[in-house]
Formats: C-alpha cells, sequence, structure tokens
C-alpha cells in the first residue's frame, strides 16, 4: 500500500503547487499584456522612433521599437506558460485520483484474501468458492490497480516535467526531459504488457494429463490385489478405482484425472490408484493393507475430486501472477504491489489447502488404520521411508548403465536390501511429500495422531530387512508375478533408454550449432570513422564558407576566430575520422569449437577450461571477464597488441573490447552461450555421458492432497 499512497500523497502535494504557479504565471502575464497595451499606447503614430519606450526582462532593457517587439514576445511567452500551467494544474486529480483507487484496492484485496482464507478453513466447498471468485475477480482487479497506479505516476512524472518549460530548454532541462520520457516509456510499456498478460491468463486452463510410468493391471491378471482393493474399498464407503496400475517408480497414490501411461502413451481417465511393485515386495501385508486403504480413503473423502477442482484454479492464479512478475523488472517497482498482493493472497489459500491437507491425510491414515491396526499404520509409514533409498538407489544404478541392468529391477531391489539392510526408519520422521498446493504432515505428526509412541520396537520393527524370500509375497497379488516385474523392469529401462536417446539427440543439436570452422570477431568502428570524417568535412565547408563570403554582422576579428575554430575542428575531426578508418576494423576476439582467442594473450582459452564468465556493457563497448581455475595454464600478454588485464592472483582475464560488428551486447552474449553449450556438449558426448538426472525418467506425480 505504500507506493499507492506516495502517489496520492504527491498528488495532493502538487495540486497546491500547481494552483500557486497557475496564479503566479497568470499575475505575470496580466502584467505583461498591461506593460504591452502601456507602450503600444504610448507608441508615437507617425512610425517615429521614440527611444523614451523601455522595457527590461531577464536582466536585460530594450528601448525605442525593439522595447515594443521585446514586450510582446514576453507576453506571448508568459501567455504559453500560463496555457502549460493550466493544463499541469488538471494533473494532481489524476496523480490524486490514481493512487487513491490503487490504495483502495490493495486494502480490498488484503481484507478479501484475509477473509476468504480464513472461511476457506472452515470448508473445503468455501475454499473452492472463495479461491473460484479471486481466479475471476484477482486479473482484474491487478488490471485496475496497474492501470490506476501507473496513470498516477504518469501524472505525477509528467507534472513534474512542466516545470522545465518555465525557464527555457537548456541542455540540462532536455536531459531531464529525456530521462522523464525514458521512464514514462518504460513504465508504460510493462504496466501494458503486464495488462497484455493479464488478459491471456484469464483464458480456460486444461491441465495436462498426469504421466505415469507403469502399466494397467486388470483382474485376471491380479486376482488377489483386485480382491483387498475392493474389499478395502466396501470397508471404509470409498469409491472403487476404475484403474489399478503398477510399476517400479513413485510411491502409492491415487489421481482422478486424466492420465497418460509410459511407455506408450495409452491414456486413461477416472478414479486410478498406483501402485509400486518394490513396496509391495518389501513391505508386509498388513502394512500395505493400510496403505491403500489411506489411498482409497481419499475416494471416500472427495480428495481428488477436490483436486481436480482446484487445480485448475490454482493455475489460473498463478498464470496470473507471472503475468505481472515478467514485466515487474522494467517498471520502476510500479508493478511490484500488485504483485505482492497477488503473492499475499495466494499465501492466505496456502494456509487454508494445507490445513485440510493435513485434516485429510491424518483422516485418511485413520481409515488405513481402521482396516488393519494403528501400530501396521504407523510401521508402514515408517516403512515406506525406510525401503525408499534402496529403490532408489537399485534403479540409480540400472538407470547409469541400462544396458547391464538385471531383467528384473524389483529382484533387485530385494538383493540390494538383504545385503545393505533398509535405513533407519528414525532418519525420515520430518519426511514430507510435495505437492503442487500444499504438502503432507511430517511422519512424525501423522504417527502422533495414530496414538502410536515411536519407541525401540515400532522403530525396529518397521526397519527390519526382509528376507530373501520375501518377493513370494507377489504371488499373492498376481498370476504372474515374475512376468509382471520383468515387463514393469523393461518398461522402466525403454523409458531410460529413451531418455538417453532424447538427452543425445538434444547434445549432438547443440554440438551442430557451432561448426568447425573459427568466427572471427572484429571492431565496429568503420561508423564512429565516418561520422567523424563526415563532421570533419561540413566543418570544413563552413571554414572556407566564411573565408569566401565572411559572416554579416560581426567584426572581422570575431570571424576570423570563427573561421579558426572551423578550420580546427575541421582538421581534429576529419583527422580523427581517417585515423579510425585507416586502421580497417581489427580482429578483437575469434571464436573457436575449442575456446576463444583474444589478440592481446598469448594462447586460445578452452571453454572447458572456464571456470565463469561475466560480461558486461559500458560507454566504450564491452568487458569480458574470464576466471581460470588454477589448474589450468595461465595466459600472457603478446606485446603490440590490444591491452588484456591479467589478474594471477584473483585468476580473473580482463578483456575490454570495442562493440563487435553487427552485435549489441545481448546478441554477443548469446553468441558466447552457444560456443560454451557446444563444447559443453562435445565433451559429454565424447565421453559418453548419460543425463546426471533423478533415477526417475518420468515426472513426479500430482498426489491427491
Amino acid at each position: 500500500m505504500l507506493l499507492p499512497l506516495v502517489i496520492l500523497l504527491v498528488g495532493l502535494w502538487e495540486r497546491q503547487r500547481g494552483a500557486d504557479d497557475w496564479a503566479e504565471f497568470a499575475a505575470e502575464h496580466d502584467r505583461l499584456a498591461r506593460v504591452v497595451a502601456d507602450l503600444e499606447a504610448r507608441t508615437p503614430r507617425d512610425g517615429r522612433p521614440d527611444y523614451r519606450l523601455q522595457f527590461r526582462h531577464d536582466g536585460k532593457s530594450y528601448g525605442g521599437p525593439l522595447a515594443v517587439v521585446k514586450a510582446r514576445e514576453a507576453r506571448d511567452g508568459a501567455g504559453t506558460l500560463v496555457a502549460v500551467m493550466e493544463w499541469r494544474r488538471r494533473l494532481p486529480p489524476v496523480a490524486i485520483a490514481g493512487g487513491g483507487i490503487a490504495a483502495g484496492l490493495s486494502l480490498l484485496v488484503l481484507l478479501a484474501g484475509a477473509s476468504l482464507g480464513r472461511l476457506g478453513r472452515g470448508s473445503r466447498d468455501a475454499l473452492v468458492r472463495g479461491f473460484s471468485l479471486v481466479r475471476r475477480l484477482l486479473p482484474a482487479t491487478l488490471a485496475a490497480q496497474i492501470l490506476a497506479a501507473t496513470l498516477g505516476f504518469v501524472a505525477v512524472v509528467v507534472f513534474e516535467a512542466g516545470l522545465l518549460v518555465q525557464g527555457g530548454l537548456s541542455g540540462d532541462g532536455m536531459k531531464l526531459l529525456g530521462v522523464a520520457a525514458v521512464a514514462v516509456g518504460a513504465t508504460l510499456l510493462a504496466a501494458g504488457g503486464a495488462l497484455l498478460g493479464l488478459r491471456r491468463a484469464l483464458g480456460a486452463f486444461a491441465p495436462d494429463p498426469l504421466t505415469i510410468l507403469g502399466r494397467p493391471i486388470v483382474p485376471a491378471e491380479a486376482p488377489g490385489l483386485w480382491r483387498l482393493v475392493e474389499g478395502l474399498a466396501g470397508r471404509i464407503g470409498a469409491l472403487k478405482p476404475e484403474a489399478v496400475v503398477v510399476g517400479l517408480t513413485d510411491g502409492f497414490f491415487v489421481t482422478a484425472g486424466p492420465a497418460a501411461l509410459e511407455p506408450g502413451g495409452a491414456r486413461l481417465s477416472g478414479r486410478i490408484l498406483y501402485l509400486p511393485l518394490p513396496h509391495l515386495a518389501l513391505m508386509r501385508g498388513d502394512e500395505i493393507a493400510a496403505v491403500i486403504a489411506h489411498e482409497l480413503a481419499h475416494y471416500a473423502g472427495g480428495d481428488t475430486a477436490y483436486s481436480q477442482r482446484f487445480l485448475p484454479i490454482y493455475a489460473g492464479v498463478a498464470r496470473s501472477l507471472d503475468a505481472v512478475a515478467a514485466r515487474e523488472r522494467h517498471a520502476l517497482g510500479l508493478l511490484g504491489p500488485s504483485l505482492r498482493l497477488g503473492r499475499f493472497v495466494m499465501e492466505r489459500f496456502h494456509l487454508a489447502v494445507r490445513h485440510w491437507s493435513r485434516v485429510r491425510e491424518f483422516a485418511a491414515d485413520a481409515a488405513g488404520a481402521g482396516v488393519t491396526s494403528p501400530e501396521a499404520a504407523a510401521r508402514a509409514l515408517l516403512r515406506s521411508g525406510a525401503v525408499a533409498p534402496r529403490i532408489a538407489e537399485t534403479l540409480a544404478a540400472a538407470a547409469e548403465a541400462p544396458d547391464a541392468a538385471p531383467p528384473d529391477l524389483v529382484a533387485a531391489v530385494l538383493a540390494r536390501t538383504v545385503d545393505c539392510g533398509l535405513d533407519d526408519p528414525a532418519r525420515h520422521l520430518e519426511a514430507e511429500q510435495a505437492h503442487p498446493t500444499d504438502t503432507h504432515p511430517p511422519t512424525r505428526e501423522r504417527i502422533a495422531a495414530l496414538g502410536q509412541a515411536l519407541d525401540p520396537d515400532l522403530l525396529s520393527a518397521a526397519g527390519l530387512t526382509p528376507p530373501p524370500h520375501a518377493i513370494g509375497q507377489l504371488a499373492a497379488y498376481f498370476a504372474d508375478p515374475a512376468g509382471l516385474c520383468r515387463a514393469a523392469s523393461a518398461d522402466f529401462l525403454g523409458a531410460v533408454r529413451a531418455r538417453d536417446a532424447a538427452f543425445r539427440a538434444e547434445l549432438e543439436a547443440r554440438a551442430a550449432e557451432i561448426g568447425p570452422e573459427e568466427r572471427v570477431l572484429r571492431a565496429n568502428h568503420r561508423p564512429r570513422g565516418l561520422v567523424l570524417a563526415a563532421a570533419g568535412g561540413l566543418f570544413a565547408l563552413a571554414a572556407l564558407a566564411i573565408a569566401v563570403l565572411g559572416i554579416p554582422g560581426i567584426l572581422p576579428r570575431e570571424a576570423t576566430v570563427v573561421l579558426a575554430t572551423a578550420l580546427a575542428l575541421a582538421i581534429l575531426m576529419g583527422g580523427a575520422g581517417a585515423f579510425i578508418l585507416s586502421r580497417g576494423e581489427p580482429v578483437i576476439l575469434v571464436l573457436r569449437p575449442e575456446g576463444l582467442a583474444a589478440p592481446g594473450l598469448d594462447r586460445t582459452i578452452a571453454w572447458d577450461d572456464i571456470a565463469d564468465l561475466d560480461l558486461t556493457g559500458n560507454h566504450t563497448g564491452l568487458v569480458l571477464r574470464v576466471l581460470l581455475p588454477p589448474a589450468v595454464p595461465w595466459p600472457q600478454r603478446r606485446p603490440g597488441r590490444p591491452a588484456a588485464k591479467l589478474d594471477p592472483k584473483r585468476r580473473i582475464v580482463t578483456l575490454p573490447l570495442p562493440m563487435p560488428r553487427g552485435l549489441n551486447l545481448r546478441s554477443f552474449a548469446g553468441l558466447i552461450a552457444t560456443y560454451q553449450v557446444a563444447a559443453r556438449a562435445r565433451t559429454i558426448l565424447a565421453g559418453n555421458a548419460t543425463p546426471a538426472t533423478a533415477t526417475e525418467p518420468a515426472r513426479e506425480p500430482e498426489r491427491t492432497p
């Protein structure tokens, strides 16, 4: 609220100043009008000059007919200033209205966001209704606030710029006027861009299908699993899932939106339950039942339907704030209040969403405990965290070398777990599950809500290493567990290979952006030389004209001074232009596939040897700073070449460069980045490197709150 209030207060201050300035100039105009009328009345009618007529203005005195002329000029100038001040007097109300409207909207949004967020904590339906209202009204409110604040700011700046016409547009006045014009122009452009972005953000949002790395399992393939799921759904009064998907990655989750299965891209919709095969092999039967009942309880509580309603609203508001944030930096801080207001509203709703997330997670945990036991539900929470590292390690090793991976990664996970044991469950007590709009409560709080004490017996039971034959318990769920595990492993490895192939193709495309030939960058001196030479020629022509024709109305001695000055400028500028043109366009930098070479250095700096690179612009061109690691050979200056500043202590090479021909600062920076990326891509390709990403080739699914 501070910035709108500042605009409002400045507008109030300017209103009084505007009235006073107008009154002062109007009084001066009236005085000059009376002076002109008096001089005209005293002017002889026969046309004879009367040097008794006197007029003094701006420290100068005029007599005779010139006094009347100068008085009229002063009167007309004062009239112009009065008109300017009259127009200027109308700007403070615009600033007052703009600041007041912006401040009022800020207060309204603050109160509405706090109130709707508090109501949302009382009911999830109220939360969705309130957030839906915000989704519809917030972009328009932000747009109105941006428009009001922008108009108020522009009115303030233009009001102050109007003072520059009072004493005539001197050199300093023109500079200040230019600064004001740039400030107003930048603000208007940024505000206009933000308004257009907000308009686009109002469009409908259709969430992308959730990508799941897994395969659907029909009842014939998993009769035991389907009996368990349907039985648990009936016991807790939840809707049955319409599809069950199994895979190797992620944890247990449910969703009710569209999903795309990988590999293959098969589409599913409706209620989907995802089960990770490694967890089914490493966890006990009552733990699995507790977790599945927990997930099905989200259907009983309407959590998935709530998520489907909430996600588009959340994304729409986020897009509105992104539209403002994208322009904030270019608006001299004027969009900051609107952006902070939007973020405040989001924070209020985040708190409400987090509240309901915790409530529903605790309710789902209770449902899981109700069909098994509180001890089994607590043990399931702890064991999920304890088995996760062994699963991640096995899948990471397979992702690093998919061709050497075993055909059954579930069996490999079990073997690794038997060899290494499980993680200490106590290390995962503060674990939370990430979600686009909330976070699940920490494991410690969820166990406490189940009424279970974190005693050594519970932690020991949760961390017990499964026996080597534990994979046999999958037979209770699936008709062909070994075949299913191999098929799921093949899906995972196929996704890894597809990811690696896409990564390699991207590397090859990046490497191909730079050909084997070097690119020579030259200084852009020619335009400067031409301008100086042309200016020297103009001064030479002026000197010739003065020498031949003279200058009417000034003394010969003064004409000689002007002639000498014109000749000196002609020689100075023409000589400088000729010197610059004679130098041509020297090489300033050579970009090669392996590195960059500067004329002032005795060696090429390899792209892979650069630890960091910084590029800044200045009035003469640009400055390139390169940081080299200690192990890299240190370059030396080449005598008689352009200067290069070497700082061996800090390992920084500084290259002052003129602006390269055909490039500006942005395009030059992009060119350097292209060479760096291409060099890095070639290095990775030469080493047959694979992408250093997470073990899961598919993105993290969006779980229900």
